[in-house]
């Protein structure tokens, strides 16, 4: 039996070893195997929390999605101009973000 609290840390690791992996070899190479062993989980792991190859990267993508919102509120928030052309200044910036490029962001 697992762990309480394990299932949001261990869907994040995963999630991570999954950019990992489709960094360095692209989706459609990256295997259940690779990324169980990036994670250092067994493969059985990721059958349990994402059922299969493509609800772990289904997953993966909601994370980008999510983390891309977050960064385009960030900065609209920050905005001193509320000018329609310093929020789409504000929207283009956030989607090419740091975190959005650069996984050591």
């Amino acid at each position: 039996m697992p762990k309480v609290g394990m299932q949001p840390i261990r869907r994040q690791q995963l999630i991570d070893a999954t950019l990992a992996a489709v960094n360095e070899v692209g989706m459609h190479d990256a295997t259940i195997a690779q990324i169980a062993r990036r994670a250092g989980v067994s493969n059985g792991i990721i059958s349990h929390y994402f059922k299969d190859k493509n609800g772990l990267l289904e997953a993966t993508m909601r994370y980008l999605i999510s983390h891309l919102g977050e960064a385009v509120k960030l900065r609209l928030q920050a905005l001193t101009d509320n000018s329609p052309a310093a929020r789409l200044q504000a929207i283009v910036a956030g989607n090419f973000d740091d975190s959005q490029i650069n996984s050591a962001a």
